[in-house]
């Protein structure tokens, strides 16, 4: 019953740790964006996918 309760618990925590990779991510993109950097540029330094790069530009300008 422990090693149930020690993979969930670390499940949770990979979960958080990825979690606030993403939003660190997106906060690095948008940035680079609004300096006026490239997509392409900025889906490489971002590690974000371009759809996800071209939404937040999409709504950067708008």
């Amino acid at each position: 019953m422990t090693d149930i309760i020690e993979l969930y618990a670390a499940k949770r925590a990979k979960e958080a740790v990825q979690k606030t990779a993403q939003a660190r991510n997106i906060e690095l993109a948008k940035d680079l964006l609004s300096e006026g950097e490239t997509i392409e540029r900025t889906v490489r330094l971002s590690k974000l996918s371009e759809a996800e790069v071209r939404e937040l530009a999409s709504k950067l300008t708008a």
